[in-house]
This record gives structure tokens, sequence and C-alpha cells, in this order.
């Protein structure tokens, strides 16, 4: 649909055939410096809409529409459910890698958007970089309340994890979840 407007609180996102124009208000130049900054920066990953162009003077940003569902949407129980919050995962892992906080990962519902199966993440205008991102302990909190899962059932590994950001520990907080199954131990 052509033309279908996505109001926001800092942008209004009007729709022209495949593509999205994201166009800040007037003032808030910084916002949508970021946003066009980690778009850059992330689009080797696939997991942020295509970029094509930005206009610095008229505060747009010109990018691929991801029309799909939201991850609120999402079956969280179900085969396929569970390999795209394991997606979603594997990208919040990425951005702390990457020293990039995301700011929306508590309360991800209108910020990932899943498209054939696939998570594709959205507005990148409150992200920033720090030494000590949050994205993977964030989302963890939202999929444990989706879940049901106590969080002192998950609090000691995500303390562990935000000391070292360690593979191990993010693998330990996806088991805890259930997501991942441990790995059988070789005996000699």
């Amino acid at each position: 649909m052509d033309g279908g407007a996505y109001r926001g609180r800092h942008s209004t996102v009007f729709r022209v055939g495949d593509r999205a124009i994201k166009r800040f208000k007037p003032g808030l130049e910084v916002n949508f410096r970021k946003e066009v900054y980690f778009l850059e920066k992330l689009q080797p990953y696939g997991f942020v809409p295509r970029l094509y162009g930005y206009d610095d003077r008229n505060l747009e940003i010109e990018m691929e529409f991801i029309e799909g569902q939201y991850i609120r949407d999402i079956d969280m129980g179900s085969e396929e459910g569970r390999k795209i919050v394991e997606r979603c995962f594997e990208i919040c892992y990425t951005l702390d890698r990457l020293g990039i906080q995301k700011e929306e990962m508590h309360r991800p519902d209108r910020h990932i958007i899943v498209r054939n199966g696939k998570p594709y993440f959205i507005d990148f205008e409150r992200a920033h970089e720090t030494s000590k991102p949050s994205n993977v302990t964030q989302f963890a909190v939202y999929v444990a309340k989706r879940l049901g899962v106590d969080f002192d059932d998950i609090k000691e590994v995500l303390g562990k994890y935000k000391l070292t950001y360690a593979e191990k520990d993010f693998e330990e907080i996806l088991r805890k979840l259930g997501f991942r199954t441990p790995r059988p131990t070789v005996k000699d």
C-alpha cells in the first residue's frame, strides 16, 4: 500500500512501494544522524533495513520497507517462534560485541519486525556506542516475561554475562530460557 504513514514520537514513516521514507521532526537532527550512522554501520550484518540514501536538509532517510509481524505477535513457544527468538538473541549479542546499545530491547514489541521468518531490527535513533551494552540482558528479561520464566532463575547468569560478555555466558542465558540444550560432555 503506497502512501501509508506511520507516525512516531520523533518521526513519520511514509511507505512508497517497497521503500520507506522516515522524516524526522524539525530540531531532531541528532536523532536523524544517529539513525543514519547506525544503519550505515550495520548494513553488512543484514538485520537492518537496506539503506538507500538520506537527505540532511529535510532530515529524511530512504530505506527498505520491512513488512511483516512485530515480535510481540510471534508465538515464542512454536518451533518457528523459537528459531526467531534465538536469532534475535544472536543479533543482540552481535550488537553487544560491537558496543552498540539499541535502548529498546527491554520492550522491543515494535522494534523487531519478522519477515519470512527473519527478524529485522528497526529504529536506531536512540542507539549509542558504549563499553557496557545491555541488549542481550534486556531482551532476556523481555523473553522471560513473555514465557513466564521467573527472573530469579536467570538473574545470576545475566549478571555474569554483564561482567564478561563471554559466549559461554551468552549460551547459558539461552539454556536457562530453554532455547539451547546443554552439549553432551565427553567422558574419557
